[in-house]
């Protein structure tokens, strides 16, 4: 089918063979600088400022397969530890350790699946930021007519760009918190505001539950207070504490989302990296216990 702005133009059957194409091109890169010419520096400056650069678009898109990036890591790995072209070289250290941020004694190299997902994580923060924006508007009229990308399930038959920008929900999780302003744009039981770290919805415990009901329900208006009475009624006792904590807005200011891991509370892919990679070690070290 082709290509069109660097990208396949048609995703389907192996998605390996789909995007060989970045592989090649990193090797292609990798292949023709030459090992004997460059220091440690001189190659720590290539693979951060090119090597890694390379897939960094097609990454900011879909979701690539666990072999792809397995290759291109071996294919970084390779350039780093050889000491003559075409020569593998004898790897001293796990290529993980190497990946550890230079703050704790890595070399800050980044994990390409890591960075997948963070990049993928800026797509789904846009759609959230952005819902009137002409990629969030298409999405929504196919997958999440009447929910959020963030709370929304599996679609029938869905394209493989939004599996991809899906599969990076779990990353996004870890820090999305919805600051509530006049309360009309938040949901209760589904959006993440409560002030816990990290923020979730409070815990219903009527039933059956108002699935429509907004905070905003819960406000006084007059008074600009929670209405302690229907918390009661409808919240968990240890989720009452939590809700009294937050402060009622009353300059009427609309609800929006922020990120807990930034001072400015919005998204970066640099704070998003260091959430996927804890997010894995965490993962690793829970398998191994």
């Amino acid at each position: 089918m082709g290509m069109y702005l660097g990208l396949s133009k048609k995703i389907c059957g192996s998605k390996k063979q789909v995007f060989s194409f970045v592989q090649e091109r990193l090797n292609d890169r990798t292949n023709t600088w030459s090992t004997k010419l460059l220091s440690k520096g001189g190659k720590e400056v290539q693979i951060k400022s090119v090597a890694q650069a390379v897939p960094s678009y097609v990454m900011s898109c879909y979701l690539l397969p666990q072999g792809i990036t397995k290759n291109l890591t071996s294919a970084v790995s390779r350039f780093w530890w050889s000491t003559e072209l075409n020569n593998r070289g004898f790897h001293w250290v796990a290529w993980d350790k190497i990946c550890v941020p230079l703050e704790e004694s890595g070399l800050g190299f980044r994990d390409f699946h890591d960075f997948n997902l963070a990049l993928l994580a800026k797509q789904m923060w846009r759609l959230l930021k952005y819902p009137h924006s002409l990629l969030a508007r298409v999405l929504k009229g196919q997958y999440y007519k009447h929910s959020s990308p963030i709370t929304v399930g599996r679609a029938n038959n869905p394209s493989y760009g939004w599996r991809s920008i899906l599969a990076s929900k779990p990353v996004l999780q870890q820090g999305l918190r919805k600051r509530i302003g006049n309360g009309h744009d938040t949901k209760a039981w589904e959006e993440p505001w409560l002030p816990t770290k990290p923020a979730r919805p409070p815990n219903n415990i009527a039933f059956p539950r108002d699935e429509e009901l907004r905070v905003y329900h819960l406000i006084d208006a007059n008074a600009m207070t929670w209405k302690l009475d229907l918390l009661r009624l409808f919240v968990a006792e240890e989720d009452i504490s939590h809700i009294v904590l937050l402060r009622v807005s009353r300059t009427g200011r609309p609800d929006s989302f922020s990120w807990d891991f930034t001072k400015s509370g919005l998204y970066t892919v640099k704070s998003g990296y260091s959430v996927a990679h804890d997010m894995r070690l965490k993962a690793g070290s829970h398998i191994a216990a």
